[in-house]
């Protein structure tokens, strides 16, 4: 009880302190109060609560349309959907979850599974799984954030998925003759990347740098990170999850190639003052001969401005997509994503279950899909032609069978933001030192991420 205890306060400080602030979104309005999708239900009905964040331009809207077949099949249960911000959703869901006023069900992001679930207050549904096909039904990566690990309870469902890749302009490559052969491994890749750079392109009248990565600013900075440890056979924690594993040697090569890339000459440095947003915004009008970005990317790239895209711009008429540059240990890419999660305060954990199976049944896997740009979290899904034959989602659709994510682990929601932190804290630091100082000061970085997280997780045994 002393440790649940523990974890409970530990998390709502984090909440308030930290994910309170936003940070996870380009977009940090709240939008709870005016997203609302309908007024209160007809008595009589099972009403349902949902909250979700806005994976979408049109959030609610895109998933009342997912859910109308089923409102039409299941007259007696209405589907209240609420929109939170992602910068206040961490929050909001604690607060919720540790006072017992919550929702039916809940998205969480993957890497909060862990957290929230250490909390206590999620139903485990382990026993319902079978009804869905159980858990080979979904994409490994995705199924490893089902519960706290080693638990063997299954407190989240995964609902969609967040790969990446390599967006590659093909106008820059063909007049340097090169392709996606001369990416695939971390070699050819910083010798495609001399290339550009050596060239000093200039394509409709904008400039052509190498790379583009956002920095210390992103959202996503762990994220960003994440591939090149993991290619360097590095990880962020020891196998028996007591201890951090940051700042192992394997680790630190991992981002030592990758801070070197801007050391290197390959990135603007004004790109690492960007977030993803901006990053993706500058790819799309020439300033870069690559970068990585998720599933989404295809949809700006091939959607008219009119309707939120970017089709029309330089990189929309030139592009493709690789995998990533595979490193010493191999290639891997960060897989998040939602799942969701039925809270056990449900006054109608049935009904609720209903609409979650409903939610990843195939036909509404493939369309939310299509609504929100993600990909799938089941792997029949995949199998539509609209991922597998289609030239740019079947690379995203390959990119799954390198995927990896983080533990499971109660301590990751308080692990999150240190990295987030001291990553940020650690590109300052790279930048102002000279380049025989690069492996000592991201040593130092990551040797002080360590003791923190080690911090955590004392607290935690």
């Amino acid at each position: 009880m002393k440790k649940n205890a523990a974890v409970l306060v530990a998390l709502v400080c984090f909440a308030v302190s930290v994910f309170g602030c936003g940070g996870r979104t380009s977009n940090p309005v709240d939008q709870a109060s005016k997203e609302a999708s309908k007024p209160a239900a007809v008595s009589g009905k099972k009403v349902i609560q949902m909250w979700v964040m806005p994976n979408s331009l049109e959030p609610v809207k895109d998933i009342e349309a997912i859910l109308a077949e089923f409102e039409k099949a299941n007259p007696d249960i209405d589907v209240v959907i609420t929109s939170v911000d992602w910068g206040s959703a961490w929050t909001k869901i604690t607060t919720a979850a540790t006072s017992g006023d919550t929702p039916d069900i809940v998205q969480l992001g993957s890497t909060w599974v862990g957290s929230i679930s250490a909390i206590g207050a999620l139903m485990d549904l382990k026993d319902k799984v079978a009804e869905i096909g159980g858990g080979s039904t979904f994409i490994a990566p995705a199924w490893a954030s089902r519960g706290l690990e080693g638990s063997g309870t299954v407190t989240a469902i995964p609902w969609f998925v967040d790969s990446r890749a390599m967006f590659f302009r093909t106008d820059v490559m063909k007049q340097l003759r090169l392709t996606s052969e001369n990416f695939k491994t971390w070699g050819a890749f910083e010798k495609s990347l001399t290339s550009i750079k050596d060239a000093e392109l200039e394509i409709e009248g904008v400039r052509v740098y190498p790379l583009g990565i956002p920095g210390k600013n992103d959202w996503n900075v762990i994220h960003n990170i994440a591939p090149w440890i993991w290619a360097a056979g590095g990880d962020f924690l020891s196998k028996d999850r007591k201890s951090s594993a940051i700042n192992s040697a394997a680790a630190v090569e991992g981002v030592l190639y990758y801070v070197n890339l801007v050391k290197k000459g390959f990135i603007p440095l004004d790109a690492l003052e960007l977030n993803t947003a901006q990053v993706s915004s500058n790819f799309n009008n020439g300033s870069y001969g690559m970068y990585f970005d998720g599933p989404y990317e295809v949809k700006t790239l091939t959607l008219p401005p009119e309707q939120g895209g970017s089709y029309g711009s330089i990189a929309s008429r030139n592009f493709s997509i690789a995998l990533y540059p595979a490193g010493p240990k191999g290639r891997y890419t960060f897989v998040g994503g939602s799942s969701l999660a039925i809270f056990k305060n449900s006054k109608n954990p049935d009904a609720a279950w209903k609409v979650i199976k409903h939610l990843v049944s195939y036909k509404s896997q493939v369309n939310y899909a299509k609504a929100t740009g993600f990909l799938p979290s089941t792997k029949a899904a995949f199998q539509d032609p609209y991922f597998s034959s289609d030239q740019y989602r079947s690379i995203f659709k390959d990119s799954i069978k390198y995927g990896r994510t983080y533990p499971c682990v109660s301590a990751w929601g308080l692990i999150e933001p240190i990295l987030t932190r001291r990553l940020g804290i650690m590109w300052d630091h790279v930048l102002a030192a000279e380049d025989e100082e690069i492996r000592d000061v991201v040593k130092s970085d990551l040797d002080a991420a360590a003791r923190e997280i080690n911090s955590v997780l004392n607290v935690k045994k």
